[in-house]
């Protein structure tokens, strides 16, 4: 038997799950005593099995994390093999290898649902009743298809409205239906409900009653009456009465404190310290230039913003627009064609900047540069960008037909397209990539992580599994360009780097619930992997988080600049007395989605509306060793504490005169390296894959390149053309390829990056290499001690006196080979400046 099998038998066994003496060559055996044994146990024993199946299986202990990872992975393929052939099973053992599978984050969840559905007319009731709640699952809210979603709801409205079913089961359904449904679905469940608390008898209406307290019904009424009688009965129905009715107390009390502070402003009984505020609205809307033209809510919404701007920046008023866009960036999904859009400045065009490598944009081949000069038979030339994007956007699995213009094509297409310029795009949901992968040469796994929306840990443990099928033996975690997200996933990210039960944060605040953060699961990162984590001033809040906990944890080495210091805690506030516009969840997925029916428009605008929300600052984040990254400053801006997270390695990006960066911006913006590409991409198409990924910093690998640098008539060294060239270029291969080169035209690129090059170096030097084993390395790297000998050696030779000639030769022939001058030439300048200066 192998070590992964003996290890979850050592778990069962003591705990009465398998025999002792149970045997067998796959992880189905050892749930064969369990399965066996369900028709003998209650639904609440069953269900507490089920909940503690996958916490044994991957209990620490004297085991390897590798063998605990291999034993809940032979745990799914068992209860996946069983789901699959549901003819085997007691209707018990369903429940329990559905309540226990359907915890997996990797679930075929239309499996689990074809098993289940069959038990709704399960002739054992309490085992119907059992798998009613189990389709409630929030689980089945995302991983089905359409028809398979439309089945459930169906299947579980159809139970709720059968009058020869029990009151349990019914309630069950409706329930479930009303947890996981559309708004339909949630109107007609909620009058299922409704019905029993109509009825005569009482135990219907107990029944009723509690489940519309569950459903969080507002307590009034029929309903107060009734849940105030069960109240009064012994056992658990009564106490679960009483604390339904307890929340409803407290939420009245603060209605009450709400409706009188409304009150005093109806009678225009403003507090002294607000009357300062009304008076200077006044002012502006009397007398100040563009005070008539000025919303009196825009100068409300500034006055809250100021207020909450006063106590902390990171603190904010977002009026209903705002957290729109706030709230679509945390979602990280929207139904459209899937690309990266905005007017171009060049030309004034709507231009797709990069399509989305999974969405149906580039499966329609459409690619960076493409100009969408019409949709359907609406023109874009001088629309809004919001405009044009709200008409991509629409429900999944409806068409839209874009006109496509590209360059070199008769520019009197784009005010008259032609049929011939259509491509016919289908919509899906989309779901924005909140990272780049790349494998880099010596097997070193490169990830460029931009985000912690809703679905980056995910997206994460599926690259990391994908780099490590292919052999990477080193990691280079890239979140300078991280600016934070969701603190969940700050945790759920942390657990694919550290053993289970490790430290991710804390919080501290006035009067805030202290709150502790822990992995749950074993690193999907095994340990032996040397892993970098590249830090920059631009690293905030998750991102730092991160970075933080893995390097108190000694998990990772940080290179790069201080981090941001973004380290406190907000939440979101709505606003009492405002409400969201109410929507029919056609999706089930528990959001707005732009194309669904609103059913209750509150201001009747005909659009979407959410209330407005608070950006409050609670608490302050601290890391495993105690400290806190939060940057702070007092009122006059006096530092407080420095904040951030500090790399354990200091590594510069260097700088770039600003001559060079403006020519650079001249020449890319006349579009020069592109018309370069252009005209040799049919010739020369594959050598420029490969300068793509490597051209060994060399100009004279590139066709024609003194010809083009000629035709410049620019000042730039030759190697700033070649990066303009080889940054243009990705630009076109990444478009082939399907797939982002991580970074940006600045970092990400081991041939240009310092950062990244420090930190290959390191998880090389673990791995018992170095630069000079890897050729790409050799070839491209900077020499790290290069820039003092270089300085020492040009200091040793400068000049006596004020010989500006012997000076400007010295210089000339100090000026490194690609034409600009290194560190060490730099700081010996400054050292000649200086001998000038005193002479």
């Amino acid at each position: 038997m192998t070590s992964t099998r003996i290890l979850v038998f050592a778990l069962l066994a003591p705990l009465g799950l398998v025999s002792a003496q149970a045997t067998g060559d796959d992880a189905t055996t050892l749930l064969v005593d369990q399965l066996e044994a369900a028709p003998r146990l209650t639904i609440d024993e069953i269900f507490s099995r089920a909940g503690n199946l996958r916490d044994i299986a991957t209990r620490s202990g004297d085991y390897s994390e590798s063998d605990q990872a291999a034993a809940l992975a032979s745990l799914d393929t068992a209860l996946l093999a069983k789901l699959e052939d549901p003819e085997s099973l007691s209707p018990q053992a369903i429940l329990l290898v559905s309540a226990c599978y359907l915890q997996s984050e990797d679930a075929e969840i239309e499996t689990a649902l074809g098993s289940l559905l069959p038990l709704l007319r399960a002739d054992d009731d309490p085992v119907a009743t059992a798998a009613a709640e189990l389709l409630g699952n929030r689980a089945f809210k995302r991983g089905l298809s359409v028809d398979a979603a439309k089945e459930r709801i169906d299947a579980l409205m159809a139970g709720a409205r059968n009058g020869d079913w029990s009151p349990e089961l019914r309630l069950a359904c409706a329930f479930s239906a009303y947890r996981t449904g559309g708004g339909t679905e949630r109107r007609q469940a909620r009058a299922e409900m409704l019905a029993f608390l109509d009825s005569s008898n009482p135990r219907l209406r107990r029944l009723g009653a509690l489940t519309l307290g569950r459903i969080g019904e507002v307590i009034r009424g029929r309903l107060r009456a009734e849940l105030k009688r069960v109240a009064l009965l012994p056992g658990a129905d009564g106490a679960l009465a009483e604390s339904y009715l307890k929340q409803e107390e407290m939420k009245a009390l603060h209605d009450r404190k709400f409706q009188n502070l409304q009150e005093n402003f109806s009678r225009a009984e403003l507090p002294e310290s607000l009357r300062t505020v009304d008076e200077v609205m006044r002012l502006i809307s009397n007398d100040h230039l563009i005070g008539d033209l000025v919303e009196e809510k825009d100068l409300v919404s500034a006055a809250a913003n100021g207020m909450l701007r006063y106590l902390d920046q990171h603190s904010a008023y977002l009026p209903p627009d705002y957290f729109k866009r706030f709230n679509q960036e945390l979602e990280a999904e929207y139904g459209g064609i899937g690309a990266y859009v905005e007017t171009d400045q060049n030309d004034g065009l709507f231009t797709i900047t990069r399509p989305i490598y999974s969405g149906p944009a580039y499966k329609a081949g459409l690619t960076s540069d493409d100009k969408i000069v019409r949709i359907d038979n609406w023109p874009t030339q001088g629309e809004n960008n919001d405009d044009v994007i709200k008409r991509l956007k629409g429900k999944p699995g409806t068409p839209v037909k874009l006109y496509i213009w590209r360059r070199g094509m008769d520019p009197g297409l784009i005010e008259r397209p032609e049929e011939d310029m259509v491509v016919t795009v289908t919509r899906e949901q989309i779901s924005i990539p909140p990272l780049s992968t790349d494998l880099l040469p010596g097997d070193i796994g490169l990830i460029d992580l931009t985000e912690f929306s809703r679905v980056t840990s995910t997206e994460l443990r599926q690259n990391l599994r994908e780099l490590a099928a292919k052999g990477m033996k080193a990691l280079v975690l890239d979140l300078r360009r991280n600016s934070g997200g969701l603190l969940s996933e700050a945790r759920n990210v942390s657990d694919l780097f550290l053993p289970r039960g490790m430290k991710v944060v804390s919080t501290e605040g006035r009067g805030a619930t202290y709150q502790e953060l822990e992995t749950r699961a074993n690193a999907v990162l095994p340990e032996d992997i040397p892993l970098v984590i590249l830090t920059s001033r631009f690293t905030a809040s998750a991102a730092e988080i991160v970075a933080g906990a893995l390097q108190d944890h000694n998990r990772a080495v940080l290179v790069g600049n201080r981090s941001f210091g973004k380290g406190s805690v907000q939440t979101l506030i709505p606003l009492p007395g405002q409400r969201d516009d109410v929507f029919e969840d056609s999706n089930q997925n528990g959001k707005w989605d732009d194309w669904e029916e609103i059913t209750k428009d509150w201001d009747g605008d005909g659009e979407f509306d959410f209330a407005s929300r608070v950006k409050l600052t609670i608490a302050r984040y601290i890391l495993p060793s105690g400290r806190s990254i939060h940057h702070e400053i007092d009122k006059d801006h006096n530092v407080i504490s420095e904040g951030g997270i500090e790399p354990d390695i200091e590594v510069s990006m260097g700088r770039v005169e600003g001559w060079r960066l403006e020519e650079s911006y001249r020449i890319y913006r006349e579009r020069l390296p592109r018309v370069y590409v252009d005209e040799r991409w049919e010739e020369h198409q594959e050598l420029f894959r490969k300068l793509a990924i490597f051209d060994n910093k060399d100009p004279n690998m590139y066709p024609d390149f003194d010809e083009f640098m000629a035709s410049l008539e620019t000042v730039l060294p030759r190697d700033d053309v070649r990066q303009l060239l080889r940054r243009e270029l990705r630009r076109r291969v990444q478009d082939e390829r399907g797939a982002e080169f991580p970074g940006t035209d600045y970092s990400g690129d081991y041939q240009e990056d310092p950062q990244l090059q420090k930190a290959i170096r390191l998880v090389l030097e673990d791995l018992g290499q170095t630069v000079d084993d890897i050729p790409e390395y050799r070839a491209t790297f900077e020499d790290p001690d290069a820039d003092e000998a270089g300085k020492d050696d040009l200091v040793a030779k400068l000049p006596a006196g004020d010989d500006l000639a012997s000076t400007r030769a010295l210089l000339e022939r100090a000026r490194s080979s690609d034409g600009h001058l290194s560190k060490g030439t730099l700081d010996a300048v400054l050292e000649l400046l200086k001998r000038l200066d005193g002479n």
